[in-house]
């Protein structure tokens, strides 16, 4: 389980963390929730720092959302983009993963990511403004419960193979299960009420990615798990600052 939770960590960042990998890299999915709240306890503990320095809080914001990227070396962005050229080009199942493989981003793959960013800035300066850090924590775990909730319960899309497919291939429900019994417990965690609410605003948002994915070629990539994490994190973002303004009371 300790080597399982190594391979996540050393897959979804660029933390330095000592540690054999697993023998079977299904073993990390189940952790990649816990990655996700390590990523936002750094991110708001570097949030806090910054505030002791300025109180340019749009500057903290555009640095925040770039040390994400930079810390996960900006896997999930450019499956994001990838994903979205590809969908948004192809017309079939061989089209779409052609046009998924190709290292260069088109036009759909570049408004997708300039989206998402001004997306994350505009939510992440939000709830810097409203010192509410708290609200990082289900949104990373939650982004990263849908990565292990789609390489758990869906076939890999490449007969060929591919860079997700040892993730994929062993992964079942059960791992699922455990993935978002983990989930639930960190988001309770950090914030109760808003948290639970994320979460399961999150999971509906995964399970509509997977009938689209499914529907489309038939199962999952890496890039579209990469692609599953940016929109969830960026629409997670966003309904955590209006559930804690309006909905906070009524979900306590």
């Amino acid at each position: 389980m300790i080597r399982g939770f190594v391979s996540a960590i050393r897959t979804l960042t660029l933390i330095p963390v000592l540690g054999k990998d697993a023998d079977d890299l299904s073993d990390a999915v189940i952790w990649f929730p816990l990655v996700g709240f390590l990523i936002a306890g750094i991110l708001a503990a570097l949030i806090k720092a910054g505030l002791y320095l300025t109180n340019w809080y749009q500057l903290i914001a555009f640095f925040s959302v770039f040390f994400v990227a930079f810390l996960t070396r900006g896997i999930h962005l450019d499956g994001l983009a990838d994903s979205a050229d590809a969908f948004g080009g192809g017309y079939d199942k061989a089209r779409i993963l052609s046009i998924m493989k190709d290292s260069s981003v088109g036009t759909f793959g570049s408004l997708a990511l300039i989206f998402v960013v001004l997306i994350k800035w505009i939510a992440i300066l939000k709830i810097i403004h409203n010192n509410d850090l708290l609200l990082l924590f289900p949104v990373y775990v939650t982004s990263r419960f849908a990565m292990s909730y789609l390489a758990s319960t869906s076939p890999y899309a490449r007969k060929e193979g591919g860079t997700a497919q040892p993730f994929v291939k062993n992964a079942g429900k059960k791992d699922a299960a455990v993935a978002f019994l983990i989930s639930l417990a960190l988001s309770a965690v950090t914030d109760r009420g808003v948290g639970i609410a994320l979460l399961f605003v999150g999971f509906s948002i995964t399970l509509l990615l997977k009938l689209f994915y499914i529907k489309k070629v038939g199962g999952i990539t890496g890039d579209m798990l990469g692609a599953a994490s940016e929109i969830t994190e960026s629409v997670l973002l966003v309904c955590a600052v209006y559930f804690n303004a309006h909905l906070k009371g009524f979900l306590l």
